[in-house]
């Protein structure tokens, strides 16, 4: 089993292609609504995609694989080996308050799909897990 955040800190650091497309087995969707439990959803073969940018402190991601639609943003590049967590910024209206959180084994995206009334607001939990395959271009 591929290490999660060391594979992501590689291809930051040493790759020279621009594009990594990671396939994971598992994605698990869970989704809240006023801090109660709505859904669950389990996928598997679910994609991201890392881009690098032009300034190596950024990176952006695009998450393929949602429940409603496909959506990008982006992230501090990771400084540590062990865990990561960072906001996802220029995240697309109607989400919101994004967090991400990577380790060896999980790779996890939380946000918000944001709505006039907070009462109307749900939240959004991707579980990424077990790396089947990386594609770099």
């Amino acid at each position: 089993m591929s290490n999660i955040l060391g594979e992501m800190n590689n291809f930051l650091e040493k790759e020279t292609t621009n594009t990594l497309e990671i396939t994971f087995a598992n994605l698990e969707i869970e989704t809240y609504q006023n801090d109660k439990f709505l859904r669950q959803l389990h996928k598997s073969n679910c994609r991201i995609i890392i881009r690098k940018l032009k300034t190596s402190s950024l990176a952006k991601m695009d998450v393929v694989d949602n429940i409603a639609f496909r959506f990008s943003f982006r992230f501090a590049t990771p400084t540590s080996n062990e865990n990561y967590k960072s906001e996802m910024q220029q995240l697309p209206r109607p989400l919101a308050q994004g967090i991400l959180e990577m380790d060896s084994e999980k790779l996890v995206l939380e946000f918000a799909i944001d709505a006039p009334d907070k009462e109307l607001q749900v939240k959004v939990r991707h579980a990424y897990s077990q790396i089947l395959s990386l594609e770099k271009r």
